[in-house]
């Protein structure tokens, strides 16, 4: 069984300084509750490969993010 996935340890790190910044008009990546609120977006968006803007993720990365979406979005 995969390990619980966290905001704090797992996906506040996937987002760089130049995606804070570039996100700041719409909403602050590095709050939970604003990732939380926006979650099913920004995983739209990664699996569209339209964000981040400078160059799509890895499926890796995508995939720990649907994780920590799809297990209830742990602190």
């Amino acid at each position: 069984m995969a390990s619980p996935v966290s905001f704090k340890t797992d996906i506040r790190p996937l987002f760089r300084d130049k995606d804070l910044s570039s996100m700041s008009f719409a909403f602050d990546l590095s709050s939970y509750d604003e990732v939380s609120d926006n979650a099913d977006a920004i995983l739209r968006r990664l699996r569209t490969r339209t964000m981040p803007c400078d160059g799509a993720w890895p499926p890796e990365r995508i995939d720990l993010f649907a994780r920590w979406v799809e297990t209830g979005k742990q602190r």
